[in-house]
Formats: C-alpha cells, sequence, structure tokens
C-alpha cells in the first residue's frame, strides 16, 4: 500500500467566498488508515486564477517533497518549533559544516534577522507560520532602516535562502520563505589600481617596515592569492623548486585544490621569506610569521592600513591583485595564462575580470587613427563660393 495520496486543490467551485486549501493524504502508522492533511490557499488572493497558481506551486512542492520520503507526522512534530530556535539550531549546523569566518557571517546576519524579528514581536513564532510575505518584509526592512546597499541586500537574501534550505531538507517547512525574494540590480563595482608612484612607494619601503606583510604584497600582485586563502597556507605549500605554490581544497575559496606559478620577479622576494619550519606551520600565522596558530585576514588588513596610512595610501591591499591583472593584460601576457593564474574555471570567467580593465582602447588607436588633415596634403583643395545666409559666429 503505498504511504501516500497526491496533493490535490479543493477550490469550493469557484467561489472565492469560500476557503480554497490543497490537501493530500498519507498513512497513519497507528491506525493503518489514511490521515489527510491540508494546506490553506491565501483568501487575500481575490482572483480565482491567483488562488489556482498558488495552489499548483502548494501542490508541485508538496508532491515534490511526498516523492523524497517527506513524512507528515515528523513534521508536524517539528513545525510549531519557535523560529528563533530552528534558526540557531541551523546556525550550529553551520559552524561545523562551514568555515570560521563563514560562520561569523551567518552569526552576523542572523543576529540583524534576531532583532528585526523581536521589534516585530516575531521572536516565538512557530517556524512553519514564516511565509514569503514575512521574508519580504524582512528584506524591506534591511534596504529601508539598515540602509543595505543592492550588493549587500542580494548577499543577505543569498544567506537566508541557505539557512532556510537546511530547514526545508530537514522538513521543519515544506517551502523556502526566501526562494520568491527577487535579487536587485548591482552597479558594476568599480576596479581601483595603484599607481605606479605608490607601487614604488611600497616596493621601497614596505620591506623595510614589515617584509611578511610585503611577501604577502607580492603574493597578491604577482600570483592573485587572496588574503583569506593566505593565512591557511602552510610552509610545505611553497615548493621554491619548482617555482609553485599548491592552494590546498581546505585553503582555496571553491575547496578545490590548486597550483599558482611563481613569477621570475617574485622568486627573489620568496627566497628572502624564512620557510625553515615544519612544513605543517602556517607561512602566515598568529602576527604574520611562522606558527601553528591561523591569523585572521582581517588582521592582514589592519597591519596593511597602518603602513598605507602612514605613506598616504588609500587603496585597500586587495587592489594588488586588480593592479597586477591590468598590468599583466598591458605586457600582453595571453588571457589562457592569466585564467590559469586566476584560477578561473573557465576563460568567459576571465574574459568578464579582464573587460573591465579593458574599457579604454589602447594607445595604438590614439596614435594610429587616421588623421582628416592629413588626407587632403597631395590634393589639390576644392572652392566653392560660400552662401550668402551662411552663419559666421563671429559676426552675429
Amino acid at each position: 500500500m503505498e504511504k501516500f495520496k497526491t496533493a490535490k486543490l479543493f477550490d469550493a467551485g469557484g467561489d472565492l467566498s469560500k476557503r480554497w486549501f490543497v490537501y493530500y493524504k498519507f498513512l497513519s502508522p497507528d491506525t493503518g488508515k489514511y490521515c489527510r492533511y491540508q494546506l490553506w490557499v491565501p483568501q487575500k488572493i481575490l482572483t480565482a486564477s491567483g488562488r489556482r497558481d498558488k495552489a499548483h506551486e502548494i501542490i508541485k512542492s508538496i508532491n515534490s517533497r511526498l516523492r523524497q520520503g517527506f513524512n507528515p507526522y515528523a513534521h508536524s512534530e517539528r513545525k510549531y518549533t519557535s523560529l528563533a530556535v530552528a534558526i540557531a539550531y541551523v546556525l550550529s549546523l553551520k559552524e561545523n559544516s562551514c568555515r570560521k569566518r563563514t560562520h561569523h557571517t551567518y552569526s552576523s546576519m542572523v543576529q540583524k534577522f534576531n532583532d528585526w524579528l523581536i521589534s516585530k514581536n516575531f521572536l516565538n513564532m512557530a517556524v512553519d507560520d514564516f511565509n514569503y510575505h514575512h521574508a519580504q518584509e524582512f528584506m524591506d526592512y534591511t534596504k529601508a532602516t539598515l540602509k543595505n546597499c543592492n550588493r549587500t541586500y542580494n548577499n543577505r537574501v543569498t544567506a537566508m535562502k541557505t539557512l532556510f534550505k537546511v530547514l526545508v531538507k530537514r522538513e521543519w517547512i515544506l517551502i523556502n520563505p526566501f526562494d520568491k525574494i527577487d535579487m536587485l540590480p548591482e552597479e558594476d563595482p568599480s576596479v581601483i589600481a595603484f599607481t605606479i608612484d605608490e607601487l614604488v612607494i611600497m616596493q621601497q619601503n614596505l620591506p623595510v617596515w614589515h617584509y611578511d606583510l610585503y611577501v604577502c604584497a607580492c603574493l597578491i600582485f604577482y600570483c592573485f592569492i587572496r588574503p583569506q586563502e593566505m593565512v591557511r597556507l602552510k610552509v610545505s605549500d611553497f615548493n621554491l623548486k619548482s617555482r609553485i605554490i599548491v592552494i590546498p581544497g581546505k585553503a582555496s575559496k571553491n575547496k578545490k585544490q590548486e597550483v599558482v606559478q611563481i613569477p621570475n620577479a617574485l622568486m627573489p622576494v620568496l627566497m628572502k621569506l624564512d620557510l625553515n619550519y615544519p612544513g605543517d606551520y602556517f607561512v602566515f600565522g598568529k602576527n604574520q610569521q611562522r606558527g601553528t596558530v591561523e591569523y585572521a585576514p582581517t588582521r592582514m588588513a589592519e597591519a596593511w592600513r597602518k603602513f598605507a596610512d602612514h605613506y598616504g595610501i588609500e587603496k585597500h591591499l586587495y587592489s594588488l591583485k586588480h593592479t597586477g591583472v591590468g598590468m599583466a593584460i598591458e605586457n600582453g601576457i595571453n588571457i589562457r595564462d592569466l585564467q590559469l593564474q586566476l584560477r578561473h574555471s573557465n576563460l568567459e570567467m576571465t574574459q568578464i575580470y579582464l573587460d573591465k580593465f579593458n574599457r579604454r582602447p589602447s594607445d595604438k588607436l590614439a596614435n594610429d587613427f587616421p588623421d582628416l588633415a592629413s588626407m587632403g596634403r597631395n590634393i589639390a583643395p576644392v572652392y566653392a563660393p560660400l552662401p550668402s545666409e551662411i552663419y559666421i559666429p563671429s559676426l552675429s
């Protein structure tokens, strides 16, 4: 005997003054008979077509869940759990499944969410009662009250979708309330590169100021290694003999092991770095020294800011990546080599990145564009009398 009967719509014969609902049946483990479950179609939808569309969405979701093994008896025990408890549960799961910095980001977003729940008196709302309209109201709050830019807004939508997806997979809720929220258009982020003068200041002064920080700057400029990846690199990841640096899966952004080439110009810088330590030591550990304690990328940014402010440089440390890519393009390095060094999965990603630097024609256009004035040098001029009504600004 089938454990369930798929969902159907009760539309009250099309009467909009009556309650419409979606119902399905599931075999009771106690009685061995089918028990009917129903979900109301919102009465605030005032048209029959609108209600049918909403009912179809609910039916599709329920049937999909039933076929994947959803058990309403287990679900019924969880759906009344308070929203605050459910989100705290998800956050505890994320703590064991994602990186420390990612978990910190989730924690920060959940704190803002809880603040809003408290302001709305929703903290003890049953998790199953939190719907799309609540989710959209929260996102509107982040835009209007928290003044989130579109990029931050979109990042928050993505994070909340991810958190509530955990509740869907564990059958605490049937539908992710953040799935229908639209992303906002984002402005194309500007690419800020160092000037030659700023690069010279850095090259001449940073090695004396803090040599390990100078090495970090060079790794960003030459190898495009992200600060959050750099602080996870260990001594064994540096192979100066083969002129490569291995970015292990535990360190890389996409959690895959990758390799970057050490350019010739970077070799003298790395040769002066003391790597005579055990292979499992972090290269840029606590205080950016070799050690067993992982360093926070924010501390690296703070160390850079002290140096940059002292020498009047406003650029962020990571802007060295943009600078390195831009100068590599100008020096004619081909796109395939850049793709490999940037560790992009395809050339299309690299091309999108490069387009940020190629929005100005090259000097060839300025130097070689046809000159109108030179075209008539070997041709006799053609003269014709000017019309009497010609407009001459100097005489008007």
